[in-house]
């Protein structure tokens, strides 16, 4: 029965269901702060996007922002528990009524009880980005046992949970988090094919790579590893190019079918399509926007640094390079060169230019953490003197990332909450208060209080901003 598979699974393996429970401690907590200022621009752009194919009644969206649709239908599937709660409570009409009067946009200037409708799916949608970034952490541990073994395994696992940007980030109902999990899965499965010749495991690995681009499109290089498994499994067998092609055809296709069947739009809107990809190549390998005068390496070294903490990279740092030794003396699985054909490539688009968007490192987190894995496994192995001092940089690291991440999502948008509570205690009728940002990112102003708002957008000309805000 599943009920003694699930047992028997953690006879086998106790050390999974206490990462994942860890990693869902970190990552849920805090979920439900659900006012204006504790929220991300990303995020409700997304709800916004997912809850407009249901009020327009059309699944065949025309916004491709992040290159596919797959996210926009999970926020839509994890939708429907709450439409049955509303049901079941009789909410459901009035909140329909409501929500046709303001559109896809519900989450600001309405009653509270539709912007509260507007939280309940923020925060079903938030769920989905915690439930996939529990189980990208179960992955990363059965990646580094595939390519080394359980130590390694329980290493990448810790390592991805203590990540404090990665563990915040799976607090927002963006699309970063289901993403890793798909590519890090891509990545398991085609390890695995490598190490078995299982035609079956590759054909799995093909299809999860559409749906790894299905999601954010960014994921798409897991082409790259899986086509070197390809040529590898069937060139020398196929003898020819035509040979190899009719053993390797199905390969793309069902890469192709996992992309389209979760990205249908492309079939009703192709020109819109065509278009999003060819802005998202330019505005991923140009200073587009959200532009800064450091270089790309810097900056994204920067934000490498900031989202495992200083401990926990300039370990990852260490186990780059102890990696790429034992790769070169051939004293390690030649499959870790599979994860590495995506992230040296990958870093190298997300440098070109100088955008300061973190999500953009953020498929090098797990990577990083597999590799992190691998070398702290390796150090608890060698000779005496380097195996005391392997587990004493171990310890330091874990227990540093741990605190490190424990302390930031206990204070997950604190500062936002407390600029709140000091705007309310500190303004009233008599003030006027004139503000130059994004409203998402401020504190909440008392009603009584006059707001002035001006969104400055940092595509607009220099030249054509007011005086004062360069």
């Amino acid at each position: 029965s599943p009920w003694n598979r699930i047992r028997e699974s953690v006879r086998r393996e106790p050390f999974v269901p206490v990462i994942a429970l860890a990693a869902l401690l970190l990552m849920i907590f805090g979920t439900w702060r659900l006012r204006p200022h504790l929220t991300f621009p990303d995020e409700t752009g997304a709800i916004e996007l997912a809850l407009r194919m249901g009020y327009e009644q059309n699944p065949f969206i025309d916004n491709f922002r992040k290159g596919g649709n797959l996210h926009l239908y999970l926020l839509a599937l994890s939708f429907v528990p709450v439409t049955l709660y509303w049901l079941v409570t009789g909410q459901f009409g009035d909140i329909i009524s409501g929500a046709a009067s303001v559109g896809s946009s519900p989450s600001w200037g309405v009653s509270p009880d539709l912007l509260t409708a507007f939280y309940d799916v923020l925060f079903a949608g938030r769920l989905v980005s915690v439930l996939f970034g529990v189980g990208t952490v179960v992955v990363v541990y059965y990646l580094g046992r595939e390519l080394l073994d359980r130590r390694a395994g329980m290493f990448a696992s810790v390592f991805l949970a203590t990540s404090v940007g990665y563990v915040l980030t799976a607090h927002y109902a963006t699309e970063d988090v289901p993403m890793t999990f798909f590519l890090m899965l891509g990545f398991l499965l085609t390890v695995r094919a490598f190490h078995s010749g299982d035609t079956r495991t590759l054909l799995a690995a093909a299809l999860v790579a559409g749906l790894a681009a299905s999601t954010k499109a960014t994921a798409g290089l897991l082409v790259l590893p899986i086509a070197i498994v390809i040529i590898e499994r069937h060139w020398s067998e196929s003898g020819t190019a035509v040979g190899f092609v009719k053993a390797a055809w199905k390969y793309p296709t069902l890469t192709i079918l996992g992309y389209v069947s979760t990205t249908p739009s492309i079939f009703v809107h192709p020109v819109s399509w065509a278009d999003e990809i060819s802005r998202y190549v330019v505005r991923s390998t140009s200073d587009v926007s959200y532009n800064w005068s450091d270089p790309g390496w810097l900056i994204q070294l920067a934000h490498l640094a900031e989202g495992q903490g200083i401990a926990l990279f300039l370990f990852s740092v260490l186990s780059v390079l102890l990696v790429v030794a034992f790769l070169l003396r051939g004293t390690l699985d030649s499959a870790v060169w599979l994860l590495l054909l995506y992230a040296i490539p990958y870093f190298s688009v997300i440098i070109q230019g100088n955008m300061t968007q973190f999500p953009r490192v953020m498929p090098l987190f797990p990577i990083l953490a597999v590799l992190a894995g691998l070398a702290g496994s390796e150090l608890t192995r060698s000779t005496r003197s380097v195996r005391v001092v392997g587990i004493g940089l171990l310890t330091l690291v874990v227990v540093f990332s741990g605190v490190h991440t424990a302390v930031g999502v206990s204070d997950f948008s604190q500062s936002r909450q407390e600029a709140t509570a000091w705007t309310h205690a500190n303004l009233d009728s008599s003030d006027t208060v004139d503000v130059y940002s994004q409203r998402v990112y401020l504190p909440e102003f008392p009603e009584e209080a006059t707001v002035n708002r001006y969104v400055i957008h940092s595509s607009f000309p220099r030249e054509e901003w007011q005086p004062g805000l360069d």
